[in-house]
């Protein structure tokens, strides 16, 4: 599904509680599993053959509920995070819309915009047992006011180029000195030297 300028992005929150709650209980619980393993390895000869075999079976079902739920599992998973929308972000010719609330350009001395994660996307990571799948939540507005004080915002990004629905206000926010221009050639995509050159070519800062 696209999404268009006017809808806005979705500012979101990151709850605390795991979004799927069983399978946080039995990744992290590998840790409490193999500890009773090298537990029992020292009381072994003061169980009974009756508790060895229930502590087998235990251990035999838990290591398959692991192997195949969680770390299979995790290449078709999508990340185990909980979040709210609480809100639209809206970036403007001359403001920027957060939560409803206006900000107007001349508040803002700068703006910093992290936008590389997109719902679906995957995610390589050097944890073997992360889920692979991303949510799109990774991606963040942090706001430099002239006052000195700082405001940061998580959002969302449906698809790759989600944030180009913006394209043109970012560039007017970069020619107006509010935002640096590796930050905007990383938004854009812009990584060959040549693109970098023609951009500058075609975007001159007003303040240049």
């Amino acid at each position: 599904m696209r999404a268009y300028a006017e809808e806005g992005l979705s500012i979101v929150e990151v709850l605390k509680e795991p979004r799927n709650k069983f399978y946080d209980i039995i990744d992290k619980g590998l840790f409490v599993v193999i500890g009773m393993i090298f537990l029992s390895l020292f009381l072994f000869e003061y169980f009974s053959d009756l508790i060895i075999d229930v502590f087998s079976i235990l251990f035999s079902l838990y290591f398959l509920i692991y192997i195949f739920y969680v770390q299979i599992g995790n290449i078709f998973r999508r990340e185990n995070i909980a979040y709210n929308i609480i809100g639209k972000l809206h970036f403007k010719d001359d403001s920027i819309m957060v939560l409803n609330n206006r900000i107007d350009l001349f508040e803002i001395d700068s703006i910093e915009i992290s936008s590389f994660d997109f719902e679906g996307k995957s995610r390589f990571t050097n944890h073997l047992y992360f889920p692979t799948v991303s949510l799109g939540i990774n991606n963040s507005l942090t706001i430099c006011f002239k006052n000195g004080t700082v405001e940061k915002y998580q959002f969302k990004l449906i698809y790759d180029t989600h944030i180009l629905n913006f394209r043109k206000e970012l560039v007017h926010y970069y020619k107006l000195g509010l935002i640096r221009e590796l930050n905007l050639h990383d938004i854009l995509g812009n990584h060959s030297f040549e693109s970098k050159s023609d951009f500058r070519k075609h975007h001159p800062k007003y303040n240049a």
